[in-house]
C-alpha cells in the first residue's frame, strides 16, 4: 500500500478546482482598485503556477488569454500528464506543463523571467524547505513590476483544524485500506467524538461547524486538506517577510472585499487599525479580527504606487460585465466572515444597471451622476460586486478560443456557474 504518511498523500489525485483570484484579468483588476502597475496584459506576458494538480486553472487562463503564455508545475508526474493531454486535446499552443519538485534548480535557473507566479493550496502543505524554494524561484525567476498571488491557510482561523489533521492522520496508521478509505473512517470518529461531547469541541464550537463543512466534501480532497504530512497554518507576518526576502513587497488581497476595512473588520476594531503601522502588524491584526483562515496575498516586486493620474488611467481602462444572475438593481446584502454586510441601492444601483445593459469601463462607470467626483466610492463599489460574483472584469480584446463542452474530461464548467467561470476568465 502506497505510504500517505511519508509526505504529501499523491495516491489520490487532487480533485479539480478553479481559482478565479489566479486569472491574468483578475489580478490586472485589484491591482488597479489597490493603486498599483500590473504586467501588461496586451502584450506578451508569462503565467508560471506552482502546484497546479491536474491543471484546470492553467488551462482555463489559457484558453481564456492567447496573448499569454502559461506555465503549470507540479510534483505529481501524473497528473502533469493528465494536464498535458487536456492541453493536447483543446489545441492550445501556449501552455505547458512541467513535472519537478519545487526544489529543482532548472525551475529557478531558467533565462527567461515571468510576470506572473501565481499558486492555491501549496504553501501551507509543504516542508518549509520547499517554500523556501518557492520563495527563490521568485527571486530568480519574477520580472520587476511582476505579481505573486499566494493562497494559503492561515492563523488564527485554520489554528483549531490543527488537531483534526492530526487525530485523521493518526487514525490513518490504524485504518486498512487506500487514503480515502482512512480519511472516511477518520471522520467518522471525529463525529462520535462531537457528538458525545469531547471538550475540544465543547471549548471551540467552531469546530464542529468545520467538521460538519468537512463532511459535505469531496474524500478526495480532504484527503490532500488533511493527511498531508507538513500540513500548517502560517503567520502572514511570516510569509510577508519571506517575499520581502526575494524583493516582494505585500500590496494586498486578491479577495477584494478583504482590502476594504469598513466592510471586512468589526467596526469597532477599525479606530485600532488606524492607529497601526501598515505591514506585518496589521495584517495580524486583521487575521486576528476576522478570525482569518484563508489568505490570497498579492506580492510585488519592487512595487511603487501609480501616481494618482496614473492609477485613475488604469482604472478607467478596464471593462466590467455582469454575471449571470446578478440583480438590476436594489439593496443587496454581502454575506462577509464578519456577518451581512448591507450595499444600499443608492449606491449599488447605478453600477448594476449599467451592467444589466451592456458591459462598460470603469471611466464609464465613473461619469454617472451617482459616483460624480466619487471615484473611491464607485472603485469599491466594483470591487465588492466583483467579489460577489456578480460582475466580472474583462480582457481588452475578445477571446478568440472556445472550450468545446466535453473540452475538460467531464468536469463541471458549463452549468450556470461554470458557464459564469469560464466567461469570468476571458
Amino acid at each position: 500500500m502506497h505510504d500517505i504518511l511519508a509526505g504529501y498523500p499523491d495516491a489520490v489525485a487532487y480533485p479539480d478546482t478553479f481559482q478565479r483570484e489566479l486569472m491574468p484579468t483578475w489580478l490586472r483588476s485589484v491591482t488597479a482598485a489597490l493603486g498599483f502597475g500590473c504586467p501588461d496584459l496586451g502584450a506578451g506576458y508569462h503565467v508560471l503556477e506552482l502546484g497546479c494538480g491536474g491543471g484546470l486553472s492553467t488551462l482555463v487562463a489559457a484558453a481564456c488569454n492567447p496573448m499569454g503564455r502559461f506555465t503549470g508545475v507540479d510534483v505529481d508526474a501524473r497528473q502533469i500528464a493528465h494536464a498535458k493531454a487536456r492541453a493536447a486535446a483543446l489545441g492550445l499552443d501556449n501552455v505547458d506543463f512541467i513535472a519537478a519538485d519545487l526544489r529543482d534548480a532548472s525551475l529557478r535557473e531558467g533565462t527567461e523571467d515571468v510576470d506572473f507566479i501565481v499558486s492555491h493550496g501549496l504553501w501551507s502543505w509543504v516542508a518549509a524547505e520547499v517554500r523556501e524554494a518557492f520563495v527563490a524561484i521568485v527571486r530568480e525567476r519574477l520580472a520587476p513590476g511582476g505579481l505573486v498571488a499566494l493562497g494559503y491557510m492561515s492563523h488564527p482561523g485554520a489554528a483549531q483544524t490543527q488537531a483534526l489533521h492530526r487525530l485523521l492522520r493518526e487514525c490513518a496508521r490504524h485504518v486498512q485500506g487506500d487514503a480515502v478509505t482512512q480519511v472516511v473512517a477518520g471522520l467518522e470518529l471525529l463525529g462520535r467524538l462531537a457528538d458525545a461531547g469531547a471538550g475540544f469541541f465543547a471549548e471551540h464550537p467552531g469546530a464542529r461547524a468545520q467538521l460538519d463543512a468537512m463532511r459535505r466534501e469531496r474524500p478526495e480532497y480532504l484527503v490532500h486538506e488533511f493527511l498531508a504530512e507538513h500540513r500548517e497554518p502560517q503567520h502572514v507576518a511570516d510569509v510577508m517577510r519571506a517575499f520581502a526576502g526575494a524583493g516582494c513587497a505585500w500590496i494586498g488581497s486578491a479577495t477584494p472585499l478583504e482590502n476594504i476595512d469598513v466592510v471586512s473588520v468589526p467596526g469597532a476594531v477599525q479606530p485600532l487599525l488606524r492607529q497601526l503601522p501598515p505591514g506585518p502588524l496589521a495584517e495580524t491584526t486583521r487575521d486576528l479580527a476576522r478570525n482569518q483562515s484563508l489568505r490570497r496575498d498579492l506580492f510585488q516586486k519592487r512595487a511603487e504606487r501609480l501616481a494618482p493620474e496614473a492609477r485613475m488611467a488604469a482604472l478607467d481602462a478596464i471593462t466590467y460585465a455582469a454575471l449571470p444572475g446578478a440583480p438590476q438593481g436594489g439593496d443587496l446584502v454581502f454575506d462577509t466572515r464578519i456577518g451581512p454586510v448591507p450595499g444600499p441601492a443608492e449606491r449599488f444601483a447605478p453600477v448594476l444597471a449599467a451592467l444589466a445593459r451592456r458591459p462598460h469601463r470603469f471611466g464609464e462607470l465613473r461619469a454617472l451622476p451617482a459616483y460624480a467626483e466619487r471615484p473611491g466610492v464607485l472603485n469599491q463599489v466594483v470591487q465588492m460586486l466583483v467579489w460577489a460574483g456578480l460582475a466580472h472584469p474583462l480582457r481588452d480584446t475578445p477571446s478568440t478560443r472556445a472550450l468545446p463542452p466535453d473540452a475538460l474530461d467531464g468536469v463541471t464548467l458549463l452549468d450556470a456557474a461554470g458557464t459564469a467561470l469560464v466567461r469570468a476568465a476571458a
